[in-house]
């Protein structure tokens, strides 16, 4: 009977321990970018690991990563959030209005025609109506929601730059 008891209580602390982490996920490399550029008017960036792989449960629906591309259109992002059951990544497209990158800056919206693509070590944005010819900056940002106010009509802002090039 002892024993019964041990290993129910290990057994409840190994699920107390493993499940609340079952899908956040963060790997670092998946935020280090290796090269950026255009192929076909799809902007891409290269990273150390696998883009799109990474997403956070910690932050819910108030946190979500961007690969960012600052191009000769404007500021475009694969994103990466979690989806709305709170189990699994969502991806989607951004177009975005930053003034100056740097943390606690604002991030405003504009519309996305564009689409998400992750795929091996490269993530892009594929455009639909927009004509992408040059990306002059790439980002990786931790991007967080708060309550929007006169600053910030979003309320949100940038939470952490992994990396630029």
């Amino acid at each position: 009977m002892q024993n019964l008891i041990m290993f129910v209580i290990g057994l409840g602390l190994l699920f107390a321990i493993c499940v609340p982490n079952a899908f956040a996920v963060f790997h670092r490399e998946d935020f280090l970018i290796t090269n950026i550029g255009v192929s076909n008017g799809v902007p891409f960036m290269e990273l150390q690991g696998q883009p799109g792989r990474s997403f956070s449960v910690s932050g819910g629906d108030e946190s979500y990563y961007a690969y960012t591309f600052v191009t000769n259109n404007g500021i475009f992002a694969a994103s990466v959030a979690l989806d709305e059951d709170g189990n699994k990544p969502y991806y989607s497209a951004d177009h975005f209005d930053i003034k100056k990158f740097q943390i606690g800056e604002c991030v405003n919206h504009k519309d996305a025609t564009g689409e998400p693509k992750f795929s091996g070590k490269k993530a892009e944005y594929v455009p639909k109506q927009t004509v992408i010819t040059n990306v002059s900056k790439a980002y990786t940002l931790q991007i967080i929601a708060d309550d929007p106010d006169d600053d910030c009509e979003t309320g949100e802002h940038i939470y952490k730059i992994f990396s630029t090039k």
